[in-house]
């Protein structure tokens, strides 16, 4: 059901030997009739400088959902809204795949470097070889397990028995 039109004038509503309704500017619904009756570029309701346009089928979509009823209006958003849902999950489905199809080949590269350097620590003589692991103790610089290498003694900060001073 549409919404009720009527001038906000007179009060006559729209029929087919009726004349033709204007919107103004400040929000009003005015009658051809009453509205050469007022002065031109002024409201007859609220007396403040206007624009008035002609209502009809040509008129701006935006200015015709005004009168359209509430129940039509929510069905034709709720068409558009669903239009552009269905589109904005298109894209993001889009861009998951391209994430997903990304993260599987940097796995693959990564478990190739591994492989790669698994097979490098093997290719080496046990004396030339530090085991290479990433583990959080690989990481910190002043954590050695082997306390000689290449012949010498390294010596470490943190000692492995309390001194006699303590």
């Amino acid at each position: 059901m549409a919404a009720l039109v009527f001038c906000n004038v007179c009060f006559c509503e729209p029929r087919k030997a009726t004349p033709r309704f204007s919107l103004t500017s400040c929000g009003h619904i005015i009658c051809e009739i009453c509205l050469q009756k007022g002065k031109k570029a002024e409201c007859l309701i609220c007396r403040t400088p206007c624009r008035t346009l002609f209502l009809s089928n040509q008129t701006n979509p935006d200015i015709q959902s005004l009168f359209m009823g509430i129940d039509t209006l929510c069905k034709k958003y709720s068409k558009e809204i669903t239009q552009i849902s269905e589109f904005q999950e298109k894209h993001r489905k889009h861009l998951l795949a391209y994430r997903r199809e990304k993260t599987v080949k940097l796995e693959e590269s990564l478990k190739k470097v591994t492989q790669q350097m698994h097979q490098i620590q093997r290719t080496k003589s046990p004396e030339q070889t530090t085991p290479l692991t990433f583990s959080s103790t690989s990481r910190n610089p002043f954590s050695n397990p082997s306390r000689k290498q290449n012949g010498y003694t390294t010596c470490s900060l943190h000692p492995s028995h309390p001194s006699t001073s303590e």
